[in-house]
């Protein structure tokens, strides 16, 4: 049986920027809060030490996930800018 378990803190710091229906330019600015990065940082040492337990390793699942969306999100904002200059510098 799987338990749930509460989405990692940089989950929910995505989530309140979404919440907050901001601007591109404000997406591609967005970077995690220092506790997030400080908590990334410590579910990689344990994992590179081997010494991560099933749930971290969840968490630390959830950090890369949460980083490839917003990767994924921020490379599309830049190919419709640059589509859209394109579009407005040649009319």
């Amino acid at each position: 049986m799987s338990t749930a378990h509460a989405p990692s803190s940089l989950f929910e710091e995505i989530a309140e920027l979404f919440a907050s229906v901001p601007s591109a330019d404000a997406i591609v600015a967005f970077r995690p809060s220092q506790a997030s990065i400080r908590r990334a940082s410590e579910l990689l040492e344990l994992n590179r030490q081997g010494l991560i337990e099933d749930e971290l390793l969840k968490e630390l699942n959830q950090f890369e996930q949460a980083e490839l969306l917003l990767r994924l999100v921020k490379a599309r904002i830049h190919a419709n800018q640059l589509r859209t200059h394109a579009i407005t510098t040649h009319q």
